[in-house]
């Protein structure tokens, strides 16, 4: 007898999760992700963590697009956010820089920014807000270029 009745056997499982391709004209139509991109374009550079710490604390002073966010940690991440970065990764409106892979729009970036119009009220308040939080930011920023070079020396 191979095996008794009892036992079963395991074995992986793998598991697909498909995901819509998306256009550039379909992000260049999406505010929340022309939000998010010219949020980035406000502050240069920014890692994938300060972006999360980023958009978590304008959710806290009012400035939201239906982000949720959960702690894990001492850091605060967002699925959708997550999602949303890799869509304007994917269409090349963003790329990633330096060791500790920074996001920044790119030139394609730029242009799609350029060929839409944000409500200026809104963008002064997110400009006032990232001002407010700059100190917090370049804490956080530092953590994280510091955490990928003890990572690299292991």
């Amino acid at each position: 007898m191979s095996a008794s009745s009892g036992q079963e056997k395991k074995g992986k499982e793998v598991k697909f999760e498909t995901k819509q391709l998306i256009t550039r004209e379909q992000v260049m139509q999406n505010q929340r992700l022309m939000k998010l991109l010219k949020i980035i374009d406000l502050v240069g550079e920014i890692t994938e963590k300060g972006l999360n710490f980023l958009m978590y604390k304008l959710n806290e002073r009012g400035i939201s697009w239906g982000y949720k966010f959960f702690a894990v940690g001492n850091a605060v991440v967002s699925k959708s956010l997550k999602d949303d970065v890799i869509s304007l990764l994917y269409v090349e409106f963003l790329e990633t820089v330096g060791r500790s892979k920074k996001l920044r729009p790119t030139s394609m970036g730029k242009e799609a920014l350029s060929m839409v119009q944000f409500q200026e009220p809104e963008i002064e308040e997110i400009k006032k807000a990232i001002e407010e939080l700059k100190g917090e930011l370049i804490m956080i920023e530092a953590e994280s270029e510091l955490g990928g070079m003890q990572r690299k020396k292991r």
